[in-house]
């Protein structure tokens, strides 16, 4: 009991020294120089800088509450911090842990939204450190802040949450942190319908992560996510509306049957979004069609709808004014060296939740020697 009060003591009398201050500040002035000599120079120092158990304690500081610097010098506190934490968390004190975390949760709702984002990716960072089951008032204080009348603090908690949903799925649906899906889900549901697309946009995001895998938290709402997802279906926000795409398609592969009544519907609203203005959207949705085409209902479902279907798919094979600016630089830099075989024959693309299915099945990705464009790099340079 001793030790929990010096502990206390120190949490509550820690104050970044002066000087200590401003030669932290000084090294993150320098590692933003374009110069590499001065970087390796700023790399080593940060290494020293680990040696001493308030190091941390200053870069949290710096991130949390000198407003007084700019963002992205608060920002880089905090990613320098991230990656000491990835590195060397089992080695930090007790009491700097703990002063890390309840730093982290007084800034959820900075007013900067880079500060928000590096301080949710800072949660999410300890939390991967196997921290949720030892971190218990995270996930509520998180889910609190999400009824802010603040918009900063709601904004900040779902980005927080979006993040941990991304990385600690399995843990979530898990006994060992007593099963918060079965708060957060329903929590989530509520806010697809909330004024704020950002906010839209991380609600359905959150909910996202957990189809695939047929979490019976979201199973047992699942009416009420499809209500939810139909009535954002014609969203103002891009975002939203590709969200919206890749939760339907996910669905296709694992509750068809809750689809199946809709399906009209369904395929009426993928035309649509497969010639959506932001290409991003339009990729989602096309997304669909492969996935539709693995099922037994393809037939049955599409037919009526393929000669309108067909022209889109063509409409959408054209080439942009910067694919031909690309194709144009390829073709003039190795025109006069032959194709490989590789470069010539045909690609079998598989829609990306096929790939992600099996991934969960088989704890890694399948490996398709004939299948080049579905690995996760080169599935962003997809186009139409």
């Amino acid at each position: 009991s001793i030790l929990i009060l010096i502990q206390a003591i120190m949490k509550m009398a820690w104050q970044p020294q002066e000087e200590g201050l401003r030669q932290i500040l000084k090294l993150l002035k320098e590692s933003q120089s374009p110069d590499t000599a001065t970087q390796r120079a700023v790399q080593q120092k940060l290494e020293e800088l680990n040696k001493f158990p308030d190091f941390n304690n200053y870069l949290i500081f710096v991130l949390t509450k000198l407003t007084s610097e700019d963002e992205p010098t608060r920002s880089l506190s905090g990613l320098i911090l991230k990656n000491n934490v990835k590195a060397h968390f089992h080695k930090f004190l007790p009491v700097v842990t703990e002063f890390i975390k309840s730093e982290c949760l007084s800034a959820v709702g900075d007013p900067s939204p880079l500060i928000r984002a590096t301080v949710g990716i800072l949660i999410t960072t300890i939390a991967s450190k196997g921290e949720l089951t030892a971190w218990p008032e995270l996930l509520p204080a998180l889910c609190n802040m999400l009824d802010s009348q603040d918009y900063n603090v709601c904004e900040g908690s779902f980005g927080a949450l979006q993040k941990i949903c991304e990385d600690s799925a399995e843990l979530l649906d898990s006994d060992a942190l007593n099963r918060p899906l079965n708060v957060l889900i329903p929590k989530f549901l509520q806010f697809f319908r909330h004024s704020s697309p950002k906010i839209r946009s991380h609600a359905i995001a959150c909910v996202n992560q957990f189809i695939i895998s047929r979490t019976q938290a979201l199973m047992i709402h699942i009416d009420a996510f499809l209500e939810n997802l139909f009535h954002l279906a014609s969203d103002d926000d891009p975002e939203v509306r590709k969200n919206v795409c890749r939760a339907l398609v996910m669905l296709l592969e694992v509750r068809m049957d809750r689809l199946i009544p809709h399906m009209h519907n369904i395929i009426e609203y993928m035309l649509m979004r497969t010639q959506d203005p932001d290409e991003g959207v339009a990729l989602e949705a096309c997304e669909f069609w492969l996935s539709l085409a693995d099922q037994m209902i393809c037939k049955e479902a599409l037919s009526p709808h393929l000669t309108r279907l067909v022209p889109i798919l063509v409409r959408g094979m054209k080439y942009s004014e910067i694919d031909v600016i690309l194709l144009k630089g390829d073709v003039e830099e190795d025109e006069m060296i032959p194709d490989r075989e590789e470069d010539i024959r045909p690609r079998f693309h598989k829609s990306r939740t096929h790939t992600i299915k099996h991934s969960d099945e088989n704890g890694e990705e399948e490996d398709d020697e004939d299948d080049g464009m579905d690995d996760d790099s080169s599935l962003s340079d997809w186009n139409l």
